[in-house]
């Protein structure tokens, strides 16, 4: 019998409470956050292996960066969600640690932040919650289209 994927995708509070990438995510215009939706919705059923470019890359540290690629008419943007296979022993869990634009092409600053949030993880400094893609928006009365998985 084949295990049948489905990830949890959590998001990096901040040791005041804060849920940093959560807010970052609810920032972003509804275009912007189709995309990641699009994006983490394809990853959700993939065995961990099958995980690559050019969404995924490992980057040492046990940090990786997810790279979303926004290109609609009036909108032409990357970003980068940096994060981590976390918690630790929870099968099909990702943490998002840090989200932001990708202005350079090797964002030292970035991933420095990326792996001391992923440290005060461990430590237990700060905390976790599941990531609401679909936060603020009524699932009744505007239903997605394009058929994308609803990630949680």
């Amino acid at each position: 019998m084949v295990d049948r994927i489905s990830w949890t995708f959590y998001g990096y509070r901040t040791p005041a409470g804060c849920p940093d990438v959560q807010g970052w995510f609810d920032g972003l215009q509804e275009e912007e956050q189709d995309e990641v939706r699009d994006r983490l919705g394809y990853l959700q059923k993939l065995a961990p292996g099958a995980w690559g470019k050019p969404v995924f890359e490992p980057l040492g540290d046990e940090i990786s960066e997810l790279r979303i690629k926004v290109n609609v008419p009036h909108l032409k943007a990357v970003y980068r969600i940096y994060g981590a296979f976390w918690p630790e022993g929870l099968r099909y869990s990702y943490t998002l640690l840090l989200g932001k634009d990708k202005k350079v092409d090797n964002d030292r600053r970035g991933k420095r932040e990326a792996i001391e949030r992923l440290k005060r993880l461990r430590r237990g400094e700060a905390t976790i919650h599941e990531f609401e893609f679909e936060r603020g928006i009524d699932r009744e009365a505007a239903p997605r289209q394009g058929g994308s998985p609803t990630v949680h």
